[in-house]
């Protein structure tokens, strides 16, 4: 019988788990591999989750989350303050740490807000999460390869039942698995009456451009977040590159940074956008015929110069993308409404620039960032089922590593 089962050894979880009491008996269980096997194989699942990846910290309570809606803004700030103190004592003081900041007057058609960004990259996070693996693992077991297939409580006792046919008995039962979905793990929560919102899922163009383009804008800074209407920016790597990655079995581009790789002459940003629908299955679906057209079964990435979509935009300066694309112009790909407000966001933004944007202007499709339905949870992140938690990106309440990471550290708190 244990204190506390955590399902989900991802950043949220993990910063539960530095605050619980370790004279708890406590047990984490995660579908993918230890701290080992990812310092081996790349993977997106496993100890740490995406905060293996490029390792960007937003230290702003309006950025990432609706998290000071639930707990309040001065905790918010007060955890944040904690994360960062946390990722530099276990390794991460020597990261890149900037505030995302532009010397302008905000206007009706675009915000630029302020931001402390600590931003480790992919080999810090590595030794960053190996050492705290190396800190938790002499305190908490852990069980890795094992997804959860079943929850079920009797008695007040919840029973958990994994993939390798493990029963184990809880008390206390903290969800924690992140973006990505377990078919059989949410029929479990049908079971228990636990009811959901709307699903949402962030779609934008990662967007790749001479970084002479943002020099009035960012000045001597490194990046600056932006929103206009219902769009905002997300990730911006001056001087940095465009990757694949693979999440949820679709091909996306992702932004990397500088100190990551040779550096380029280019910056790039994402311009994502919400879109909703009623149910996981019903954008699942969606999504699944989207990346099927795009990537094609190997991993194809779809790109765009912006004056092929919009001749508004005079193709000026030669721009050396930095990941290999096709442009394909089917309707089912294009998404206008995505298509017509970015190129909106352009004509904004050129209020800022001493230039015009360049019709090089490369248009990769699509950047993702998914949103956990949001289970109705009290100010503890208590479900109506008494004793099981919901908390990180699986809440729908936080959608970045910084938030994910504050409401673990806040739930343990509450749990110690």
């Amino acid at each position: 019988m244990y204190d506390i089962i955590i399902i989900g050894a991802g950043v949220s979880s993990i910063f539960t788990m530095l605050k619980l009491d370790a004279n708890q008996n406590i047990l984490a269980i995660d579908a993918g591999p230890s701290m080992g096997e990812r310092l081996k194989t790349p993977s997106t699942t496993g100890f740490g989750g995406l905060g293996l990846s490029e390792g960007k910290y937003n230290f702003s309570p309006d950025l990432g989350s609706n998290l000071s809606e639930k707990i309040g803004e001065k905790p918010v700030l007060q955890y944040l303050s904690e994360v960062e103190n946390i990722t530099n004592t276990f390794g991460g003081e020597s990261a890149l740490t900037y505030q995302s900041h532009a010397d302008i007057q905000n206007d009706s058609s675009i915000q630029f807000l302020n931001c402390p960004t600590k931003h480790l990259g992919t080999e810090l996070s590595k030794k960053v999460y190996n050492n705290i693996f190396a800190c938790l693992s002499t305190q908490i077991e852990f069980l890795f390869n094992n997804a959860v297939t079943k929850i079920a409580k009797t008695n007040g006792i919840f029973h958990i039942t994994t993939s390798e046919n493990k029963i184990l008995h809880s008390k206390k039962v903290i969800i924690a698995t992140g973006s990505k979905k377990n078919p059989l793990l949410n029929k479990s929560f049908e079971e228990l009456g636990l009811t959901y919102e709307r699903k949402r899922i962030d779609i934008g163009f990662r967007i790749e451009m001479l970084s002479e383009t943002f020099d009035p804008i960012l000045k001597n800074n490194l990046e600056v977040k932006m929103r206009s209407g219902s769009m905002y920016s997300y990730c911006m790597n001056k001087f940095g590159r465009v990757i694949k990655r693979n999440l949820h079995g679709r091909t996306t581009p992702e932004g990397q940074n500088s100190r990551e790789c040779t550096p380029s002459k280019n910056l790039n940003f994402t311009l994502f956008r919400p879109y909703y629908f009623d149910s996981e299955a019903e954008m699942n679906a969606y999504l699944d015929s989207l990346f099927s057209q795009i990537n094609q079964n190997r991993d194809r990435i779809i790109g765009y110069p912006l004056y092929s979509l919009s001749s508004e935009f005079e193709p000026v300066k030669e721009i050396q993308g930095t990941l290999p694309y096709e442009s394909d112009f089917s309707a089912n790909i294009l998404l206008t409404d995505l298509l017509d407000e970015t190129i909106a966001f352009f004509q904004h933004l050129e209020q800022h620039t001493t230039a015009k944007i360049d019709g090089n202007t490369l248009l990769y499709c699509y950047d993702t960032k998914d949103f956990g339905p949001e289970i109705h949870t009290n100010n503890r992140f208590e479900s109506n089922v008494p004793n099981l938690f919901f908390i990180g990106d699986c809440s729908g309440v936080t959608h970045s590593l910084s938030h994910a990471a504050s409401s673990g550290l806040y739930l343990g708190d509450a749990l110690r």
